[in-house]
């Protein structure tokens, strides 16, 4: 009895080894990255500049001042941005752009809830900056890929 106790427990132990692993290799493709349009002269943001970017700082490039484009498509991908990009909560995210708003009068950053209007903005703007899920980029050819933000 207790040969068979021993069996079905090195049984279950090797089905959750296997488990883990077979879902990990789909999880390890998932990817942030930062996007803009394919038209845009941007072609490399140093992470410290992203950070200033979507916290309300100018980053400048050919003249031109960089437009963040918060994507608030997904809850996870919104909240990787904010552990990733910003390092900040949401509320001190909220409080530090407001205090930006109020005090030196600069915009919010423009904030959508639909990948598709996302893509859009980035398409009329050529100094527009986003981030999305890599699986949403390779199938539109009006954006181009920056960087890798954050990899599962």
């Amino acid at each position: 009895m207790e040969r068979n106790a021993a069996v079905k427990f090195w049984r279950t132990v090797l089905l959750l080894a296997l488990l883990a692993r077979s879902g990990g290799a789909g999880a390890a493709d998932r990817q942030v990255v930062l996007v803009v349009s394919a038209a845009s002269p941007v072609q490399q943001l140093e992470p410290i500049e992203v950070q200033k970017l979507f916290l309300g700082l100018p980053v400048v490039r050919d003249d031109h001042v960089l437009h963040p484009v918060r994507n608030a498509s997904d809850e996870q991908l919104a909240n990787i941005f904010l552990q990733y990009v910003v390092a900040m909560s949401q509320s001190a995210y909220d409080r530090r752009i407001l205090a930006q708003v109020l005090q030196q009068g600069r915009p919010r950053p423009l904030e959508l809830h639909n990948s598709r209007q996302v893509t859009d903005a980035l398409a009329s703007d050529r100094y527009a900056v986003s981030y999305m899920w890599l699986r949403d980029v390779p199938a539109n050819p009006r954006m181009r890929i920056l960087r890798v933000l954050w990899t599962e």
